[in-house]
């Protein structure tokens, strides 16, 4: 079973994301704020750090065992992998179909309801379905703009017309300033350098023309 202490925090967690509808990260800016300790710390690992993030949240909020259930064999270590686990320092982890799964129903008191849990999954479903749309549509420079600060990608912000800091996004002014610039502003920056070049390169090679007539 979580230690006591780790319960309060899958219970706040389930709250506020089915209950406030707040996203991951929000949940995990919170619980960093708040200085709330990470699984990682929980456990005492090494190199647990103090931040949370959307990732360990989202693992809270799909982890059945929460519910009392007995899950075992969701995943498998691939240990021909050995050139990932000389590069990343630790074992690559293959996902197993959920039929799969080893289950045992209520082989340990609860933390949250199973209703709570099957309603996270709903939403979360949902929000994978429906958070795509209108995405990309002048996303043009999404994955080619980085910030100026902080030297993360900048994502295209449908409501802004422009593109926003990665790092302010989820952390805010304590991540990042707030860097953002308007579509137009920067295709057209973009543009003007194209042509800039596109000039001297036509400059360039007028003046080597200009000097292979003199050579002969």
């Amino acid at each position: 079973m979580p230690k006591p202490q780790h319960a309060e925090t899958v219970r706040l967690i389930y709250r506020l994301y089915l209950h406030e509808g707040w996203g991951w990260q929000k949940i995990a800016n919170y619980l960093t704020d708040k200085k709330i300790p990470s699984p990682r710390m929980l456990i005492g690992a090494k190199n647990a750090g103090t931040m949370w993030h959307e990732t360990a949240v989202k693992i809270i909020l799909q982890n059945r065992h929460y519910t009392g259930d007995l899950v075992q064999g969701r995943s498998s270590v691939d240990r021909s992998n050995k050139l990932f686990h000389q590069e990343k320092g630790y074992k690559l982890r293959q996902q197993i179909d959920e039929s799969k799964w080893y289950v045992v129903e209520n082989a340990h008191p609860s933390i949250i309801s199973r209703e709570e849990f099957d309603s996270v999954q709903g939403r979360m479903a949902f929000k994978a379905r429906t958070g795509f749309g209108g995405r990309g549509k002048k996303s043009l420079f999404a994955h080619l703009a980085y910030c100026a600060h902080c030297g993360k990608g900048m994502n295209y912000k449908n409501d802004r017309e422009g593109y926003v800091c990665v790092t302010y996004q989820k952390r805010g002014r304590k991540g990042c300033p707030s860097h953002f610039i308007r579509h137009d502003e920067l295709k057209e920056s973009v543009l003007a350098d194209l042509r800039q070049l596109s000039e001297n390169a036509l400059d360039r090679d007028s003046l080597v023309e200009k000097a292979a007539q003199k050579g002969k």
